[in-house]
């Protein structure tokens, strides 16, 4: 087998502003023995960056060792998204002292027997799908629970959605959730 040989990858931040700041994010060594994709765990950085409260995150990635081992970055053409880099955020919202409680749309109790969504998880495994549907293994297709007004509910006897046919999938077989009431849907996606 040939030599194995390996480069730095440096992703820094860069403080937005006049100051053209820059603190290291994180290091890898990376292997050179193929060409392809490369993943870099950034959660940390991410956290403190949008801590300090900015709005426009720079970053600057720096290959040590790349020219040196003629390795090239690939320039991806900014129309072709197909091959351009990404950096995946999930966000959650912290919950504040002073924070104005609306209507939620999830069932906690306090919903007033109104419409409300109930989380469920769609194993496809349990419905026997499974054989025909390799992946994903299920999804979150959640339902309405509670009363759901004719003013609200759209008009009846409409067509029912595949989401319906996948509840009543599970319904069929006896299996949770037993009572699914008519679900308010949106009956225009548009003004």
């Amino acid at each position: 087998k040939g030599l194995r040989r390996k480069v730095t990858v440096r992703v820094h931040y860069y403080e937005p502003g006049g100051q053209n700041t820059h603190w290291p994010m994180m290091e890898k060594r990376v292997e050179l023995k193929r060409s392809g994709w490369h993943t870099f765990p950034v959660s940390e950085a991410v956290r403190e960056m949008l801590a300090k409260g900015g709005r426009r995150q720079d970053l600057d990635i720096h290959c040590e060792g790349c020219e040196a081992a003629n390795v090239l970055p690939i320039l991806v053409d900014p129309s072709d998204p197909s091959h351009r880099p990404f950096l995946v955020v999930r966000a959650q919202q912290a919950e504040g002292k002073h924070r104005i409680r609306k209507r939620g749309l999830e069932c906690d109790g306090n919903n007033g027997g109104l419409c409300c969504r109930q989380q469920f998880y769609i194993d496809f495994r349990l419905i026997g799908w499974n054989d025909w549907i390799i992946a994903p293994a299920g999804y979150y297709g959640n339902y309405c629970e509670g009363s759901c007004p004719a003013y609200m509910a759209g008009v009846p006897g409409s067509a029912s959605s595949f989401h319906t046919a996948v509840v009543n999938q599970y319904r069929m077989r006896g299996m949770s959730p037993g009572s699914v009431n008519s679900c308010c849907i949106p009956t225009n996606f548009s003004t």
